[in-house]
């Protein structure tokens, strides 16, 4: 079966018109004990365009690794998403041609590393010293003591004080954290209005300066300079919205519509409605889906009243929404799918015992062909819009006869009331 599999894929991928296909890839690599695996995917379809076991991750280890494959599929490179890693950032500007954007999740995690523990720590330590005091204050009321109680309760009003400080400090954190990923985006949440690289920066910037103020008032000092390093992140955080907004001014301008109320509809109505529903279908989180709906209601509200909506039949509308969709789930500004699949491949490597490259194939190929989301899709047939045969019916045709188990020895019964035959 693990020699099978991949020949499938080949012969899937030989079938596929000849065309040039457009992708947003995430990069990244997963470790395993003496070896590492590269991993490159198409964030919008999840097709696992390379993965494959290699010794290091330089630039041209990855260069020489993805060239062949791009160019077999007849995949362009528009934008790549990443962590900050250098051999990453190259292979994005040099060897793709195109801009490296950051990712939201890695982000983010900075900044939880650096505050996250530590706030929660100063909440832990403000109502212990609260239970203290409250404890004290008991066994002196026990005792009748004025004076100490006197005193222990300037310590309670004091500790209260820290425990409010020390919860509010927490709660600013959560949001500006949940914040980053509110900045970027192609559309307001607020508004709805068009978001623009330099909006986003501005944007992200008032979180980075909570979050100073935030380690400022709670005393956490900075000693690896992470806001710092999240702040050179804010670039290429925009990168994407600025990069989403050219893919999409770009298709309009290859359909040639001419007519330029429609196209203000489809970029200021119609996007935001098809793109605030796609995200709150797309989340788990439940504060990012209030928030998302909100959005999303607003947007619909506006698409409804607008003028253009009325005069337009349902057919052309259909036609559209199709196209909206499409654009809607080409923005991408994180690459925790390729962190999903690492993670994967990561318990298949423990529950394995092992990871072998004939196995990583195999696992390769069950990924694009074999696995379907709720729709019924297989990463293949999104990335190429095109049917393939199911893939368990393909290996069940192809495997022929199993081979039967092998015959073991006959198993001799011995008869104690038997004399065995002894040489004279």
């Amino acid at each position: 079966m693990a020699v099978l599999l991949p020949q499938f894929q080949a012969e899937c991928e030989n079938g596929i018109a000849k065309q040039t296909r457009k992708i947003v890839a995430g990069l990244d690599e997963t470790f395993f004990g003496e070896f590492m695996v590269l991993v490159l995917m198409d964030l919008r379809s999840g097709y696992l365009v390379l993965e494959e076991i290699t010794e290091d991750r330089c630039f041209d280890t990855w260069y020489a690794k993805t060239t062949p494959r791009l160019e077999s599929l007849g995949i362009e490179v528009s934008h790549a998403v990443s962590d900050r890693a250098k051999a990453l950032i190259k292979m994005a500007v040099t060897g793709f041609g195109c801009e490296s954007g950051a990712d939201v999740f890695h982000a983010q995690q900075d900044a939880s590393r650096w505050l996250g523990a530590r706030l929660g720590k100063r909440v832990t330590q403000a109502r212990n010293n609260l239970v203290a005091v409250q404890a004290a204050e008991d066994k002196a009321a026990k005792k009748a003591d004025v004076i100490a109680l006197v005193s222990l309760e300037v310590d309670k009003i004091t500790a209260e004080k820290a425990l409010e400080a020390a919860k509010q400090s927490q709660q600013d954190y959560h949001e500006n954290l949940q914040g980053i990923g509110d900045e970027v985006h192609p559309f307001s949440l607020i508004d709805n209005n068009a978001n623009d690289a330099e909006r986003v920066l501005q944007g992200l910037e008032s979180r980075a300066r909570a979050f100073e103020a935030i380690a400022q008032g709670q005393d956490i000092a900075d000693n690896k300079n992470t806001l710092k390093k999240l702040r050179n992140q804010f670039g290429a955080l925009a990168v994407s919205v600025s990069f989403w907004w050219l893919w999409v001014n770009e298709t309009l301008l290859n359909l040639e519509i001419g007519n330029i109320g429609l196209e203000q509809w489809l970029t200021t109505t119609l996007l935001p409605v098809v793109y605030w529903h796609h995200k709150m279908r797309q989340t788990k989180n439940r504060k990012a889906k209030d928030k998302y709906r909100k959005a999303w209601e607003s947007a619909s509200a506006a698409f409804k009243a607008h003028p253009v909506t009325a005069t337009l039949p349902a057919s052309e509308i259909q036609r559209w929404l199709l196209w909206a969709e499409n654009m809607a789930r080409q923005f991408q500004r994180s690459s925790s799918a390729v962190e999903g699949r690492n993670g994967c491949l990561s318990q298949m490597y423990h529950n394995g015992r092992g990871l072998s490259g004939k196995r990583l194939k195999a696992l390769t190929v069950v990924h694009n062909y074999g696995i379907k989301r709720e729709d019924g899709t297989t990463a293949a047939m999104r990335l190429f819009n095109a049917e393939f045969p199911d893939l368990f019916s393909w290996v069940l045709d192809n495997m022929g006869e199993l081979p039967l188990p092998r015959k073991g020895r006959e198993r001799l019964t011995f008869n104690p009331l038997k004399l065995l035959d002894v040489p004279s």
